[in-house]
């Protein structure tokens, strides 16, 4: 027998209330299935004995709530998802953090929120051990907490099924996991710098000395508040700010960009991913305009007003690039090289040497996509915005420049102005699956959902259709991830 709509809607208050979840849209079959799959096995003999356990807090209310929560949410997750990510992780963010505390106390925090069955904590955990070689002489802290309790169950076994490792290399799986029959399980050591631990993100209090959600290096809360409430997602997000260390950073989910949760924040931008970081005191670096920073580049006339750079210092490992490169251009040559300083998070030296490529050769669009990038990176995004300006003057048909105009207008608030930029990308290129991802979801946030899907239905079939074009400037489980994704959204919507 059904359950009466009169109570799923008594239901759906207490939870979006405990748990911030919004449930505005959770109708039909699947809803009725979750509470009645929940009630069933809760003991209560009526309905109205299961809402009142609901809305009374309590600890078995809490264990109910819990069981109920994780039929209504997906918890399906794999090792390295969102490869973008984890490479600005491995590549930037860890390296700066270990750099810092190097010669300090060797004390890292990092909070897994949302972790699910633990996958990605456990691949927070393989990149620590992947750049720190004396690891054990370091004091790692790395908290994963969930709402859900049989998933943490799962987690703290380390035990996974061969889908959980979806493009992840055989070396990395032999060096770090005991195979049994069909069972993949990750070696002990990990285990003892990870604490899996149940926490209610809206219920629960943080930052906590209690539950260890205080001074944190990072924090990855992914693909969560894409279920919360705009006042609960508001809400959780400023808690993760003070529950930062200054120079701390937050990293979200794709769909979980919107400017106006990440006020406090300084925001940097990278290719194809962007994090939060929590700068009280802005980087000297960020309190100048990079126009002013070089003195003379002018963006009214780049071509005749280029700064001439001294070139002293950049003489020797220029001498030994072009010995190894003989064949390339001294402007490739510094391109190069421009690249490898903006990789090592560089953003002085690089910006120097991308200018110089615009004295060697002013029709460098690519060179004025980079300046952008970095000005991006450092906050500054009006800078940002004349740099990519600058590269669509050279070339009226550079879709990086665009793409990075309506990263940076969505941060802004400007959602209108993004989509616009967004439909120049996709006419640039029609199989640019990410442009249309981000349409759908500017389309989702501006409550155009019958928009949202038409986007979000383009960008999945292209993926399905146009593997090779569409995902070209993605990985193989990125392009999958992807997929994944757009489907969540979708039934979301």
């Amino acid at each position: 027998m059904g359950i009466s709509e009169k109570y799923l809607e008594s239901i759906k208050a207490i939870v979006s209330k405990r748990s911030g979840l919004n449930l505005e849209g959770k109708k039909g079959q699947s809803f009725q299935t979750a509470v009645s799959t929940a009630f069933s096995a809760s003991g209560c003999n009526t309905i109205e004995d299961y809402i009142y356990l609901l809305s009374t807090p309590s600890y078995q209310s809490r264990i109910e709530l819990d069981k109920l929560i994780s039929l209504l949410t997906i918890k399906e997750t794999y090792f390295f998802r969102d490869r973008h990510q984890f490479d600005v992780l491995r590549n930037f963010i860890l390296p700066e953090i270990i750099n810092k505390k190097r010669t300090g106390d060797k004390k890292i925090k990092i909070w897994s929120a949302g972790c699910a069955t633990g996958e990605e904590a456990y691949s927070i955990a393989i990149t620590l051990f992947e750049l720190i070689p004396a690891i054990d002489s370091w004091d790692i802290s790395l908290i994963a907490t969930d709402i859900d309790n049989d998933a943490l169950l799962t987690a703290q076994a380390g035990e996974f099924k061969k889908w959980s490792f979806r493009g992840v290399s055989e070396d990395m799986i032999e060096k770090y996991f005991t195979i049994e029959d069909d069972t993949y399980r990750i070696n002990d050591s990990f285990k003892k710098i990870i604490t899996f631990s149940a926490l209610n993100l809206k219920e629960d209090k943080f930052p906590s000395i209690l539950n260890n959600t205080n001074n944190m290096d990072i924090i990855i809360c992914r693909n969560v508040t894409i279920y919360f409430s705009r006042d609960a997602t508001k809400e959780v997000i400023n808690k993760f700010y003070n529950s930062l260390n200054e120079g701390g950073y937050l990293l979200v989910g794709h769909s979980e960009h919107f400017s106006e949760y990440y006020k406090k924040f300084v925001v940097k931008a990278f290719p194809h991913t962007i994090v939060y970081q929590r700068l009280e005191i802005p980087l000297p670096s960020q309190q100048h305009d990079l126009t002013t920073s070089y003195k003379g580049i002018s963006f009214r006339n780049i071509q005749k007003d280029l700064l001439v750079i001294e070139k002293e210092y950049l003489k020797d490992s220029l001498q030994e690039v072009k010995a190894r490169k003989a064949e390339d251009s001294e402007e490739t040559v510094i391109f190069h090289e421009a690249v490898q300083l903006f990789k090592e998070n560089k953003y002085d030296e690089a910006a120097k040497r991308f200018v110089e490529i615009l004295e060697l050769n002013p029709k460098n669009g690519r060179a004025c996509v980079m300046l952008a990038q970095i000005s991006a990176n450092r906050g500054d995004a009006q800078t940002a915005v004349k740099w990519c300006e600058e590269a669509i003057k050279i070339d009226n048909l550079c879709l990086d420049a665009y793409y990075l105009l309506s990263l940076i207008f969505q941060d802004d608030g400007d959602l209108a102005k993004a989509a616009s930029l967004l439909k120049k990308v996709v006419y640039i290129n029609p199989s640019y699956a990410l442009g249309y991802f981000e349409l759908g979801n500017i389309h989702k946030k501006l409550n155009k959902n019958t928009d949202a899907k038409r986007y979000f239905g383009i960008a999945k079939e292209l993926l399905i259709k146009e593997p090779k074009k569409s995902g070209e400037h993605l990985a193989d489980s990125d392009a999958s991830e992807l997929i994944e994704l757009i489907e969540k959204e979708m039934i979301i919507i």
